[in-house]
């Protein structure tokens, strides 16, 4: 009697479970998924698959709500059962890729993209998969030249495509076919899609990759590339200044310093543009033009550390000049407005002792130099060259010995300051030996 209770009892419950289970239907679980009423539908399929693990339909839903709740994993192993099903249902191939992507497994998604591609190809041959596909023929297959067509399928249906370019460039180098090398690195710097920057940072690499060889044959290629480049960002730093530097340094100075005037007349208020054409007036131009140049700048840039610095360069070019007072009373504007200014505190030292003249400032000035600095040559030999001027020779050896540990032996005055020092101290062979080294100095000159 029991028995016959207990059998009827379990067969009532499983008839009640296939009413509830025919009450619930793939439809409404659809609705539910579109609702965003996720844990509502994964509770409907678990009533479903209870009597069905064999529908697609409800592995694809069930991964769907899992990765909509931020479980990838899980979603993923979902998805997968309905591709094993279905493997012909190219939205299961999307989500599991959904999935893939979200739990941070990078190479299946990959790899899976690559197999859509193969299944569905009118659908899934975007330049982005065409990439991929080129990098797998071309560094797994070794197959460059169906690597190569993939690449210019992608470029076809996307001319300026970064990934596309930057693929076709590098297999083109690989297989030293410079022409197409260089061709495709003037598309990519033509490419609007990409900052001036990343650009910027790939023609470095292009540049590091010449030699001697490559260089004399395809300079003019990479000249054009450098046009291009300022063509497509003409008021971009990164552009102007390295195309400045490309031209200025493969001996076309005048194009190279046109590039730089560019970049500080598109940017009127940009301290660094103003300074690197400064720069080359020092270099290539008269005192009196660098002091004409600073007295511009000065009109334009107020902020205190530009103010310093262009009157610090102002006053070193006036003392060159011969405008000693004048060039004094700069250095004293400038240590007014910063009076730690390192630069101007030595060189103000410095000129102020090769006049021999209020001696005991210079050293002031100058024994704040070596002491915020005391591994810098210059302040070194200027506080050393003070010091014996002051009668001080015992310790101005001091700073000359530590001038000579951090570089003093390449610089000629700093030898014949420690030469006179020495031989203030009565150290004849050492002074010598210096005065030797300052000889071979000034003989190579």
């Amino acid at each position: 009697m029991l028995r016959r209770t207990v059998i009827a009892a379990l067969a009532a419950l499983a008839f009640s479970f296939a009413v509830r289970a025919q009450e619930i239907s793939i439809v409404d679980v659809s609705a539910m998924v579109s609702e965003g009423r996720y844990e509502e539908a994964l509770s409907a399929l678990d009533t479903l698959m209870a009597a069905d693990t064999l529908d697609d339909a409800m592995w694809y839903y069930r991964g769907a709500c899992l990765l909509e709740l931020g479980r990838a994993p899980e979603a993923a192993a979902c998805i997968e059962r309905a591709v094993s099903i279905d493997p012909g249902n190219s939205s299961y191939y999307e989500l599991l890729f959904s999935a893939y992507s979200g739990a941070g497994a990078e190479a299946k998604a990959d790899s899976l993209h690559l197999e859509m591609a193969r299944l569905f190809p009118r659908k899934y041959r975007t330049p982005y998969i065409l990439v991929k596909l080129g990098e797998h023929a071309w560094l797994e297959e070794r197959n460059d030249s169906l690597a190569l067509r993939y690449f210019e399928e992608a470029l076809a249906s996307d001319s300026e495509y970064p990934p596309a370019l930057y693929g076709k460039a590098e297999l083109c180098y690989d297989k030293r076919n410079y022409l197409g090398y260089f061709t495709t690195v003037e598309a990519l710097v033509r490419a609007t899609y990409l900052t001036a920057d990343v650009k910027s940072a790939y023609l470095e690499r292009v540049i590091e990759r010449l030699d001697g060889p490559t260089y004399r044959v395809w300079r003019k290629q990479i000249d054009g590339i450098m046009d291009a480049f300022v063509t497509t960002h003409p008021t971009d730093s990164c552009s102007l200044v390295q195309a400045g530097q490309w031209f200025y340094s493969t001996d076309q100075k005048e194009k190279g310093k046109a590039y730089f005037r560019q970049w500080r007349d598109t940017n009127p208020g940009n301290y660094n543009a103003a300074m690197l054409c400064l720069s080359l007036i020092v270099s290539e131009g008269t005192d009196a033009e660098v002091v004409a140049a600073c007295d511009e700048a000065l009109k334009q840039f107020k902020e205190p550390r530009q103010k310093v610095e262009l009157l610090c360069i102002k006053g070193d070019y006036l003392y060159k000049l011969g405008k000693k007072c004048k060039a004094f009373r700069t250095y004293e504007k400038a240590l007014k407005i910063n009076p730690d200014h390192l630069m101007t505190l030595n060189n103000y030292a410095y000129f102020l002792s090769l006049e021999k003249r209020n001696l005991s400032k210079a050293e002031k000035m100058s024994r704040k130099t070596v002491e915020a600095e005391p591994d810098n040559v210059n302040s070194l030999d200027t506080y050393g060259y003070i010091l014996y001027l002051l009668k001080r020779p015992a310790d101005a050896k001091v700073w000359f010995k530590r001038a000579m540990i951090y570089g003093g032996k390449e610089n000629e005055t700093v030898l014949y300051h420690y030469y006179l020092v020495l031989q203030a101290l009565g150290e004849k062979e050492l002074a010598l030996y210096y005065k030797s080294l300052y000889d071979a100095k000034t003989v190579q000159k």
